[in-house]
């Protein structure tokens, strides 16, 4: 009994191995593997250089040529054991039977390797053996772990429906090819690629090896700087990579610049950006763009000055604001103007009064340090309509900020996973593209309440341009003075405006930023259409989009670094000021930096007389 039950355990082991072996054991009738299947076989070339012949088994189940036998690309093997054998030739036709049967004629890769040897990548008569050797052949980009045939072309599933009626027995073989030939791309992600072309066009000692100088030996780096490549490294793949631009006829039909038949020769570039999927409808002028940002001094030197000069705009802006910061929160807290935590603050006794006269107003040096205020302000400064319009603005610059400068800082970490949290690039890049038409909108629902408000005051006969943004000689004289205060020279600080000085330059920036991005992000969002309008495309485009990230990033440091501080954290507006939520200025804040705005509503009705209420009625706080 249990040698019967033995016997059927065998039978049945032996029946399973036999219908679930692998089916590469089927395409190796010369039993290939018996030697090749064992991991450490390896043998020493004529250069003495060790190479493992070991094939992985799966692997060449999962590789485009699993239908393939051994000798089908290895014909030079007549016998096993075997010695030395030829490199294999991709260009000649294989052992494919089933697919002669079907088709009538034999498989190749000729025309594939015809392209190639056209290419600039081909080995020409004329190449020194050094260079030569240096380019790549079939097997450098055609790994087999990488070319494999996707599930979604061909699927399984379409094949079943095939099967159904045709059952030819090379049909299998013929639909895998043919499925492999129309898709017409590599089985790689486009990132994959771009990093296979960076192995040998980034790589200094072959990159010095060819000779490459000048924008060749940059075409790497420079395209990492574009928004093409930034999109792929953060997981889109729906913008060109290197094949896209670079190959004519086919994938691997890639020609240099000079030659007329390139795609990218600068009769053709234009077609090629006109591809469907890329720039469609464009105007021949697009070619002119440089779509790799060079800063050679063969395509012009503008783009190297331009971030320079961006460059030094932001470290001098940064340096004057912190300058800026540093001794107004100094000055301040010196002269007691205000306390680091607004709660704290209570105001001062004025110990000597002067006689009470006809002018009292502006009487009582530093006002400010001896009125009460209330938190949430005092004085009405903004209208519904700039409130709003702050607000908008404020949510549509932190979504940018969110959804852009990933985008800049591409290579970050961090970047990757916002990216991610949000949805991927495509997401990501959607919600940029509608914030941007919102904050547009915004901007110019501000200029139009700006336009109609001028208009009335000219009507009523009671505009006033020192109560504007606009700059004056004043606001220079106001700087200096304030420097002194803070430094000790000067006992008070100057008399400002309803927007002082600081205002108005944080106003100007935001009206050049506003118009930097604005019309970059158009040159980013409809290149085909901008490149029509603008006056000498080649240079100003270049420059926008260069510019969009330059002057992102420096607004964002000036309104993170410099606005919130004034605004928030300053010594005395600490934690948090209202205006943003109610238009509404404290009292103290009012006199201290706009005392001819609250001379000028004391005698409008507006506001109350600080120094009359002091003089007359005694300070709050005396005791």
């Amino acid at each position: 009994m249990h040698t019967r039950n033995v016997l059927m355990w065998l039978i049945t082991s032996w029946l399973f191995l036999c219908i679930f072996s692998p089916p590469v054991f089927a395409r190796d009738p010369q039993n290939c593997l018996f030697c090749h299947k064992y991991k450490r076989l390896r043998a020493y070339d004529e250069k003495g250089e060790l190479h493992n012949l070991y094939v992985d088994t799966h692997l060449f189940n999962q590789s485009i040529h699993r239908n393939v036998s051994c000798i089908g690309c290895h014909s030079d093997v007549e016998q096993i054991p075997h010695s030395k054998t030829e490199k294999v030739d991709c260009a000649k036709a294989c052992h494919l039977d089933k697919w002669k049967a079907f088709t009538g004629e034999n498989f190749s890769h000729r025309e594939v390797a015809e392209n190639l040897q056209q290419s600039i990548h081909g080995v020409k008569p004329d190449d020194p053996p050094e260079i030569a050797e240096l380019k790549p052949d079939c097997k450098y980009c055609h790994l087999n772990d990488l070319y494999t045939l996707p599930e979604e072309v061909p699927s399984e599933k379409v094949l079943a429906r095939c099967l159904n009626c045709h059952k030819e027995k090379g049909l299998q073989e013929t639909f895998i090819h043919i499925s492999h030939r129309y898709k017409h791309k590599t089985s790689r992600s486009p990132l994959e690629i771009v990093e296979l072309c960076a192995s040998c066009h980034a790589d200094e000692d072959f990159l010095n090896a060819v000779g490459f100088t000048g924008p060749k030996k940059e075409a790497v780096e420079t395209y990492k700087e574009t928004i093409h490549y930034r999109i792929l490294q953060l997981g889109g793949n729906d913008t060109a990579e290197c094949i896209n631009c670079h190959a004519t006829q086919s994938i691997h039909d890639i020609r240099p610049p000079s030659d007329p038949q390139s795609s990218i020769h600068p009769d053709n570039r234009y077609k090629t950006c006109q591809a469907e999927g890329c720039h469609p409808g464009a105007a021949a002028n697009i070619s002119a763009v440089d779509s790799h940002l060079s800063r050679h001094k063969d395509k012009g030197p503008e783009i190297k000055i331009v971030e320079l000069i961006m460059e030094g705009v932001m470290f001098c802006t940064l340096f004057m604001l912190f300058t800026l910061m540093g001794m107004e929160t100094y000055g301040r807290l010196r002269n007691h103007d205000a306390r680091f935590f607004r709660w704290l603050r209570v105001p001062q006794f004025l110990k000597k009064r002067n006689p009470v006269d006809k002018n009292i107003l502006g009487s009582i040096p530093n006002l400010h340090r001896y009125v009460n205020f209330t938190p949430k302000g005092d004085y009405q400064r903004y209208s519904i309509h700039i409130v709003i319009n702050h607000m908008l603005i404020g949510i549509s610059f932190t979504v940018a900020v969110v959804t852009g400068l990933p985008l800049f800082f591409h290579n970050s970490e961090l970047s990757y996973q916002v990216i991610n949290l949000m949805g991927g690039i495509d997401v990501t890049r959607l919600i940029h593209r509608v914030n941007a038409i919102v904050f547009t909108l915004d901007c110019s629902y501000h200029l139009l309440v700006l336009l109609l408000g001028t208009i009335k005051k000219l009507l009523n006969g009671t505009f006033d341009i020192r109560r504007t943004q606009f700059p004056l000689w004043k606001d220079l004289k106001d700087l200096y003075f304030d420097f002194r205060y803070f430094l000790g020279l000067e006992k008070t600080r100057p008399r400002m405006e309803k927007f002082m000085y600081k205002q108005k330059l944080h106003y100007l920036a935001m009206v050049w930023g506003c118009s930097v991005l604005t019309l970059s992000g158009c040159c980013l969002l409809f290149p085909e259409f901008m490149v029509n309008y603008l006056p000498f495309p080649k240079i100003s485009f270049n420059i926008l989009r260069l510019m969009h990230a330059e002057e992102s990033v420096l607004a964002f440091l000036v309104i993170t670094l410099w606005h919130l501080y004034n605004v928030h954290t300053a010594p005395g507006r600490f934690p948090i000021q209202w205006t943003f939520w109610n238009g509404k200025i404290a009292r103290d804040h009012q006199i201290e930096e706009h005392f001819l705005e609250y001379e000028r509503q004391v005698k409008e009705g507006v506001a109350e007389c600080e120094e009359d209420k002091i003089l007359k009625e005694g300070h709050t706080n005396e005791r």
